[in-house]
């Protein structure tokens, strides 16, 4: 068997017809082995007549050798990979240690990557045996359990695991609760013997847990003893947790908490302990009315290790408004740091490990990463959140959201549109009364299938089920733009940015905020918005060519030359007739003149 290929596909699990024959069947408990050559597929497709030799050689050892000596009956036997049965999970155990050892002479000759390594997987389980094969749902899991195993490595379950003296008749290591494939319910699984050369999975206790990490902000401290100034720092605090507070990707320890340390010697091991904060957020301040110059810095507990730092100027009065822009910097940065370093720490966590409160964080946060490794990787996770709870709706529109995105940069396969509609519709279905998923399924209708109506029909429920879904304002003040209706487009984007949350999101909401307002004719106020929010998503090329549009209706026609360099360089095959193809808004006259404002900029007809 092949690593990518799934277990249960290759013969080890078919079960017998349904009906009462099936039931006939004696049951018996019995020690499942399941063994596979580790890429068996890459190996034969180098050296097929060799690996063939070596397989035969295998099978007569295994049969002639090993398992009349551990008491075990050859069940099957395929190309790759082998089923046996024991009635001893001490024979079965020691059967497969000693079946890894057959390739040693044999990779001591050959190169690295023409080693042959076997992996394994045993449970203990009670089957339905006949006269040519064995059956049950104990089976399928000694083939998912075999899938978790390295080259070289035995996995083995819970119920093989009490069987067995650690130290004794094998070194044991706990691997945790793992998540497989179709099984509904997590698997504690246990690695017998040493690590391979490319183990899959960590122990356990070598894990950093992934879960909605904690802040802790503390009021900033005063580079002066102006008795005046003490109060900017509890300013600056309370700001800044006012906007991460709107994020629920974060859980934010009330100031009420953190200003008791504010003036104490105490390190950030400390602050962890007393508050069970993951992350905590500090900083100094000089102010000189009425300017401001604030440093900043982000540091995770555990380790200490400084995330995030810098230098911010701004004034004082900005601190008094309830959209200081100083502190939602601060804020943003801050919270950017947080999902990098929860992502970064889910990708080198096995998918099997992870929890599925673990994988929808990592999985959201990717939705909008910049880098495409963890924006394949957001997709992969939400796959497998889906994959353990089918009706899970969050997690349908998330994963239809991302295949929505990742059409837009272009890393999606045209038939990706189709996948994200039903993805979106599955989510409704499952949750009719999510505001989200609603947003979402009308994201889709007006995105893919240019059904306008449709569309505002979904945005207009999912606002009547929830009227602080920020979501759907945007996406309203999108579809009023397209059908040419700039007042509404422009009252319910701004509608849409008073409820956005901060972080990963925030390009992709201001985004959308300045395209309606272009099409409103709010040119400078667009413009604003869809810098900014390149500035924090270079690579989004819906904002380029808003932006583009936007600079030239306002009079810029040669800075929105540049941009539109910058955009034919992520996207080189752009062109107008491309534009008005994917433009959901083409319908209304005004499309016309965003395209002539895209020939203008630089844009090729096609």
């Amino acid at each position: 068997m092949t690593q990518s290929t799934s277990p249960d596909t290759m013969g080890f699990t078919a079960a017998p017809d349904a009906g009462a024959s099936a039931l006939a069947l004696p049951q018996r408990q019995k020690v499942v082995l399941v063994m596979d050559l580790v890429e068996s597929v890459r190996l034969m497709g180098a050296n097929e007549l060799g690996v063939i030799g070596h397989w035969r050689g295998f099978v007569a050892y295994a049969r002639e050798t090993v398992l009349p000596l551990h008491h075990g009956r050859l069940v099957k036997s395929l190309g790759d990979g082998i089923m046996v049965e024991f009635d001893s999970v001490r024979d079965g155990v020691a059967a497969a240690l000693q079946l890894h050892r057959h390739f040693d002479d044999a990779n001591a000759t050959l190169a690295p990557e023409q080693q042959l390594y076997l992996r394994a997987g045993l449970n203990a389980t009670h089957v339905y045996v006949d006269d040519i094969d064995i059956y049950g749902s104990g089976v399928n899991l000694a083939a998912r359990v075999a899938g978790l195993a390295g080259p070289g490595e035995t996995m083995v379950t819970a119920e093989v695991r009490d069987g067995l003296t650690d130290g004794i008749d094998a070194k044991l290591q706990d691997m945790g609760q793992c998540y497989l494939k179709h099984v509904a319910d997590p698997v504690r699984a246990f690695r017998v013997g040493s690590a391979g050369p490319r183990p899959l999975l960590v122990p356990e206790r070598e894990y950093t847990p992934v879960q909605q990490p904690t802040i802790a902000v503390i009021p900033f401290s005063s580079r002066s003893s102006v008795t005046g100034h003490f109060a900017i720092g509890e300013l600056i605090a309370d700001g800044v947790i006012a906007h991460l507070a709107k994020s629920s990707d974060l859980k934010v320890i009330s100031r009420l908490a953190t200003t008791e340390l504010r003036h104490r010697a105490i390190n950030v091991q400390e602050v962890s302990a007393q508050l069970r904060a993951d992350y905590v957020l500090s900083g100094s301040y000089a102010a000189v009315d009425p300017k401001l110059l604030i440093t900043a810095e982000l540091i995770e507990t555990q380790g200490g290790e400084v995330l995030w730092t810098d230098r911010m100027q701004g004034e004082v009065a900005d601190l008094l408004q309830p959209a200081s822009e100083l502190c939602h910097d601060i804020s943003s940065a801050a919270h950017l740091a947080i999902l990098g370093r929860a992502v970064q720490q889910a990708m080198h966590r096995p998918l099997p490990t992870l929890a599925e409160q673990a994988l929808m964080f990592a999985g959201i946060a990717g939705v909008h990463q910049v880098g495409v490794e963890a924006f394949s990787f957001s997709g992969k996770v939400l796959s497998a959140v889906i994959d353990r709870h089918p009706r899970h709706a969050e997690a349908h529109s998330w994963l239809a959201m991302w295949y929505a995105i990742g059409a837009n940069r272009g890393l999606q396969a045209p038939a990706s549109q189709k996948i994200a509609t039903d993805l979106a519709d599955r989510a409704v279905q499952t949750q009719p009364d999510s505001a989200f998923a609603l947003t979402i399924a009308g994201l889709m209708k007006a995105y893919f299938q240019h059904d306008l109506d449709a569309a505002g029909d979904c945005y207009a429920r999912a606002l009547a089920m929830n009227p602080n879904e920020a979501l759907a304002w945007l996406y309203t003040g999108t579809l009023c733009a397209w059908q040419g209706k700039g007042p509404e487009a422009a009252a319910a984007a701004r509608r849409g940015l008073e409820l956005a949350p901060i972080g990963s999101l925030e390009y992709y909401a201001k985004s959308m905020a300045g395209m309606a307002l272009m099409c409103a004719g709010e040119y400078p106020d667009a413009i604003n918005l869809l810098r900014h929010s390149l500035r924090l998503n270079a690579s989004h090329t819906s904002t380029h060519r808003a932006l583009a549009a936007a600079l030239t209706l306002d009079g810029q026609v040669e800075e929105a030359k540049g941009v539109i360099q910058d955009l034919l360089r992520l996207e080189p095959e752009f062109t107008v007739n491309v534009f008005m193809s994917r433009y959901s808004g083409r319908a209304h006259p005004h499309a016309l003149v965003l395209a002539d404002a895209l020939r203008q900029a630089g844009v090729p007809k096609g």
